[in-house]
């Protein structure tokens, strides 16, 4: 009789089954692995890209700037080199002060008893400035040349207000009562004043050196002037008196 042994045989399938199957098993999570590295890549891949692209952004912007900023450059050292030349044609007045300060001192008088033959528009402000050029001369730690430019810069201004119109308030005395008004400057040609309610108006006679008051009969056209100065409405004509009305 022939004796079989088959025992030994299950557990040696069971084996080479468990070794398939672990075989497998490594392969599935190096495919998984492989996939999931494969997405890393893939995102470093886009995220270089869009760092690229900004880079390349971001450096025809600096090359555009760059352009920008040589051209102002340019600009500025020219403009510094025109201030330089004027400077050193200023400076040059500190070594000629015994024929230059009295040519000052004789603008700043010249500049004041213009400003009093002149209407009284903004005549505090106006007179405060002369004020503080005569103090201006009469200072030693002040050098020639920044006397010189102050002095210019003041007759600059009231070279400005001959071709500009402008509204302001401040008080005017009418039949002994100081009320408040809005004044209307047109050039150096006309001044004229409105009060708040439009019940008193008036002008500065030239002729004669004083105010005319002539109720509400200036008021609207005066309103009208007021709202063109102070850009309330676009710019149009004024009717306005410039001689006295007789």
């Amino acid at each position: 009789m022939k004796i079989i042994y088959i025992f030994t045989v299950i557990p040696s399938i069971l084996f080479a089954q468990e070794i398939v199957e672990t075989t497998i098993n490594t392969q599935v999570d190096a495919n998984v692995e492989s996939s999931s590295i494969q997405q890393e890549i893939d995102k470093l891949d886009e995220r270089s890209k869009k760092l690229y692209f900004e880079y390349k952004d971001t450096l025809n912007e600096y090359n555009s700037l760059k352009r920008y900023d040589d051209q102002l450059s340019n600009i500025i050292n020219s403009q510094i080199k025109e201030i330089e030349n004027i400077n050193n044609q200023i400076e040059s007045l500190d070594t000629i002060n015994i024929d230059v300060l009295p040519l000052l001192d004789s603008m700043v008088k010249s500049l004041e008893k213009f400003i009093s033959f002149d209407i009284p528009f903004l005549i505090e402000e106006r007179q405060a400035r002369v004020n503080e050029l005569n103090e201006l001369l009469s200072r030693a730690d002040i050098s020639t040349s920044e006397k010189f430019r102050k002095i210019f810069e003041a007759y600059q201004i009231e070279a400005n207000f001959g071709r500009t119109i402008e509204a302001y308030s401040s008080y005017i005395d009418i039949k002994g009562e100081a009320k408040a008004v809005e004044f209307f400057r047109l050039g150096r040609i006309g001044l004229f004043y409105r009060t708040l309610d439009g019940n008193d108006s008036g002008y500065w006679n030239s002729n004669n050196s004083n105010w005319e008051h002539v109720g509400s009969k200036l008021s609207d056209s005066i309103k009208s002037a007021l709202d063109v100065a102070n850009r309330k409405t676009p710019p149009n004509f004024i009717t306005l008196p410039i001689k006295p009305i007789n």
